[in-house]
């Protein structure tokens, strides 16, 4: 009985990527859909008691919270309305395109790959990868990067579906955005430390599923991770991590974004949609990544060792220029030169640093790898010359 009365009054669903029960009134206006709350159950429970139905709250709540309210999938909702009606037009391209960079050709592409990434997380193409890739939007202050990144989600997603205030400090929060959110901004990139950085996000970004309990939940489950990321700020050197650098499309604006007054958000994922149900790659190749690692460099913020390096060593510009040096050498002339104030990583690691030096060449000996450079302080090296 309780069931036909609701049905007639109102309309339920069961939001699954924001888990909770969604309502709208089938009398009143406007019609909203609006999350079901203890108040929203006390008024539906005090509008039956006062038309004469013998019914407590909790036949309401249990019919309310049961498997026979429908599950609702926003997502899925508006992407699957898309499919079929792309009209050819490559919108991607073009909205990549607003955004003024000396690297357009590359910029436009790679945004390109990254927005089918993001629409491919959205319909859970790939479970056992995330969407790892993340565009960071560089410029002054006042250039539209902000209002950019909102502009990528519809406003039926974007309301619900956006986040640039997101904070890192408690991953279980970070985690349940994950799964509820469509579009994270990383908003002043600039202040996430270093530690941050190689750590945590180098992790988050990479993850297909997350671990979360949902409010008043009891038990922890797993979820599909819905959000993927894109970043901006304000200073050109913010990329700590030379191994993360790979997960970052750095892009460098030499004006402001022109925004479009009208953008067809239909035809925009409608494209993502037919593309992806034809097969077009949206994860980026080996090949793809190293050109991104080098296009990052000049975003990289110098580590102590590499500024000792630079310091202490100059790269050969001539053929016959330079010796070959192991890593263990090198820090021992940056030693001998420095003294107490350098830091000395291990070989490992300087070698993971030298490797990342421009034009910097090496080769593997029998003895280990080497790298040819020109000492600016004459001290003889300890290490013999392979």
């Amino acid at each position: 009985m309780i069931h036909l009365e609701l049905k007639e009054l109102f309309q339920f669903r069961y939001n699954t990527i924001l888990g909770y029960t969604e309502y709208i009134s089938l009398v009143d206006e406007p019609v909203v859909w609006t999350p079901v709350t203890d108040r929203v159950l006390n008024t539906v429970t005090n509008y039956f008691i006062s038309s004469g139905l013998p019914v407590w709250d909790r036949d309401v709540r249990r019919y309310i919270y049961s498997l026979d309210v429908p599950d609702y999938n926003p997502v899925q909702d508006y992407l699957h309305q898309l499919e079929g009606r792309w009209d050819g037009r490559d919108r991607i391209r073009a909205l990549a395109r607003c955004v003024p960079t000396d690297c357009s050709r590359q910029w436009t592409a790679w945004f390109h790959r990254w927005f089918l990434a993001m629409v491919a997380q959205w319909q859970g193409r790939d479970r056992l990868y995330g969407n790892a890739i993340v565009p960071l939007l560089i410029s002054p202050q006042g250039m539209r990067k902000s209002t950019f990144c909102r502009a990528l989600l519809p406003p039926e997603l974007r309301s619900w579906g956006y986040s640039d205030n997101l904070s890192l400090a408690d991953e279980r929060k970070v985690h349940l955005a994950m799964s509820q959110l469509l579009l994270i901004n990383l908003d002043e990139f600039n202040r996430i430390s270093t530690h941050k950085q190689s750590g945590l996000l180098k992790n988050l970004v990479q993850l297909p599923t997350v671990m979360i309990q949902r409010p008043y939940a009891r038990h922890i489950e797993e979820a599909p991770r819905m959000a993927s990321f894109i970043a901006t700020t304000n200073m050109s050197q913010v990329l700590a991590d030379i191994s993360g650098s790979r997960r970052f499309i750095g892009v460098q604006l030499t004006g402001t974004i022109r925004i479009p007054r009208r953008i067809d958000y239909e035809q925009l994922y409608a494209q993502a949609v037919d593309e992806l149900a034809r097969g077009t790659r949206y994860w980026f190749t080996d090949a793809e990544t190293k050109r991104v690692m080098k296009h990052n460099e000049r975003f990289q913020i110098p580590s102590d060792a590499e500024a000792y390096f630079l310091e202490h060593f100059t790269v050969p510009t001539g053929k016959d220029e330079g010796e070959w040096l192991s890593a263990a050498a090198i820090i021992e002339h940056i030693k001998s030169c420095a003294h107490s104030s350098f830091q000395a990583p291990s070989v490992a690691k300087m070698g993971r640093i030298l490797s990342h030096i421009p034009d910097l060449e090496h080769r593997h000996t029998s003895s280990g790898e080497r790298y040819r450079v020109c000492p600016v302080s004459l001290i003889p090296s300890p290490f013999p010359q392979p």
